[in-house]
């Protein structure tokens, strides 16, 4: 595992964040050629700044929040008075942040060119997904979150993707029904460079070792995740099946494990080819967009059971019930969208 990727003075390159970048440029990429092939890359400015503003009030909400959790009002009163640095500070950050409420963020476009739609969905699919996928992280710890709201609300690790897609989904939407743009074509144009990145992501998962991979195992090309950020002997402490075939019921750091961020990222390299293939040839609208829900459900479906991720019901995590329910929409989608379905 490598964490750390390169150290250049006091800047460290990170393997996750990376490889989350890379996904990114890769997936802006891909949507630009695909908006601009389908004539959709218009102007969306006005439901982009209204997103933006709803954005930063939730970042300021959970950053309220935390400091509520964390000090309580009158310690946080006490941190701001205490010194004149804090005072500046807190006004610097407070000028900053009505100025972004009130002067960036209006309902009126931008002087120039103003926002296109893959600049917009590139916004939203960063600051969106990584906030969404914080969210429901912390909804999915709450006890911890009370218990530890800073180390949880700003720890760079903890992201659960589902979340983010949940969010991002969502604020599209939005910003389609506003623009008059027809939110399933954008969702095509989406979709393979979604599924990509998020098979690239996998890859920074796999090299900090984080805890998104899988038990432990006799095959082959088993990875030791000793060096990772979440060791073996933390992710299986909370599985009584894993743990009691170990003396003293912990696993060693060094217990070869399934490397499912690198069957993801494969997966999805697969299923990516296949979208994009057909990308000019399924019709109507959302054909793409329901093959991509199908492909990414059945996919994280199946990893998810060989996963380092608690059970949740019927002896299925979290993902693999919201994973589920994607392939089943996708299905129904498909069908709808068929010609058969209209007859």
């Amino acid at each position: 595992m490598c964490p750390r990727l390169l150290q250049i003075g006091p800047f460290t390159i990170y393997g996750y964040g990376l490889m989350l970048a890379l996904g990114f440029i890769i997936a802006n990429a891909l949507l630009t050629s695909e908006l601009k092939r389908k004539s959709m890359n218009v102007d969306v400015s006005i439901p982009f700044l209204q997103i933006s503003r709803l954005l930063y009030l939730v970042v300021v909400g959970l950053f309220l929040l935390t400091y509520v959790l964390q000090y309580s009002f009158s310690h946080l009163f006490e941190y701001v008075v205490s010194s004149p640095l804090h005072i500046l500070i807190t006004a610097a950050v407070s000028a900053l942040g009505w100025f972004l409420f009130s002067s960036i963020i209006t309902k009126r476009p931008p002087k120039g060119n103003g926002y296109d739609l893959a600049t917009a969905i590139t916004f939203i699919a960063l600051v969106g997904g990584v906030l969404g996928s914080k969210l429901l992280f912390l909804f999915e710890n709450t006890r911890d979150f009370i218990v530890e709201p800073f180390g949880l609300a700003f720890s760079p690790s903890g992201l659960t993707f589902f979340g983010g897609m949940i969010l991002v989904t969502a604020l599209l939407y939005w910003t389609c029904k506003i623009a008059g743009v027809s939110f399933l074509g954008m969702a095509d144009a989406t979709a393979p460079g979604l599924l990509l990145a998020y098979g690239i992501g996998r890859i920074g998962c796999h090299l900090s070792g984080d805890g998104d991979y899988g038990f432990p195992t006799t095959l082959p090309w088993g990875t030791d995740y000793s060096k990772g950020t979440y060791p073996p002997s933390i992710a299986f402490k909370d599985f009584p099946e894993i743990t009691s075939k170990f003396p003293g019921g912990v696993v060693p750091d060094t217990t070869l494990c399934h490397p499912t961020p690198i069957y993801e990222f494969l997966l999805c390299g697969a299923l990516f080819l296949v979208l994009w293939r057909f990308r000019k040839t399924l019709k109507p609208n959302g054909k793409i967009f329901m093959l991509y829900l199908m492909f990414a459900g059945a996919e994280r479906f199946s990893v998810e059971f060989i996963r380092v991720n608690p059970r949740f019901i019927l002896g299925l995590s979290e993902a693999q019930i919201i994973a589920l329910a994607m392939l089943l929409i996708g299905a129904y989608g498909w069908y709808h969208l068929s010609p058969k379905a209209s007859r």
